[in-house]
């Protein structure tokens, strides 16, 4: 009978909580973080260029588009701003600004041995250099798994202030990010995966 009765309650837990899950809202969004109608959804998400994230929040099911390479230009005081921000970090050279941007563990960077992403190659930095007189910045939002991506070689920095996510990465994107900055403040960002040859063609593209 106790037996019974325990599968009985699982059974309706089950159920509650399968009914609560198909109860709540499927919602979906643009660039801008407009809602959209699922058939817009659809028909730009498969377009070139463009992917989703897809997040289970309290009151809804959110999808939300992004590019996964974008372009833009700083206003002049934003630009001034990630100056400052660079020299309480190094002295700024007032060129070009490189900035890997960690954002914490996720499915797509989680791991248990050093990373072998190209992007940690001694000559990544040496190439870079080649191209244009730049300062290389590494920062992190969440540290879980740091230490995989070799914090004895590499200065990473907490984005104190949540400064560089709130300016280039508006919401958390899958493994790494990055953003090439030339001195003017335009701008090309790589949101999620990349890699070194994917910065190294963006500097080439901003020096155009």
């Amino acid at each position: 009978m106790k037996k019974t009765l325990s599968y009985f309650l699982a059974f309706f837990l089950f159920q509650v909580l399968n009914v609560n899950a198909q109860s709540k809202p499927e919602n979906y969004y643009n660039l801008n973080f407009e809602k959209i109608t699922k058939t817009e959804f659809e028909k730009i998400s498969k377009q070139p260029n463009y992917r989703f994230n897809q997040y289970n929040l309290d009151d809804q099911i959110a999808n939300i588009l992004y590019q996964p390479i974008t372009k833009g230009k700083l206003k002049p005081e934003e630009l001034e701003l990630v100056r400052k921000y660079v020299d309480k970090i190094e002295p700024s050279k007032n060129d070009f600004l490189i900035i890997i941007y960690y954002p914490g563990k996720d499915r797509c960077n989680e791991g248990n041995s050093n990373s072998t992403w190209n992007i940690f190659d001694k000559d990544f930095t040496k190439d870079a250099n080649k191209l244009v007189n730049n300062n290389t910045l590494w920062i992190y939002k969440n540290d879980e798994d740091l230490k995989y991506y070799y914090p004895k070689k590499i200065n990473w920095k907490n984005d104190e202030n949540k400064f560089i996510e709130n300016l280039f990465f508006k919401m958390h994107y899958p493994c790494f990010s990055s953003v090439t900055i030339d001195k003017e403040g335009n701008y090309i960002s790589n949101l999620g995966e990349f890699g070194k040859q994917n910065i190294l063609q963006d500097i080439k593209q901003l020096k155009q």
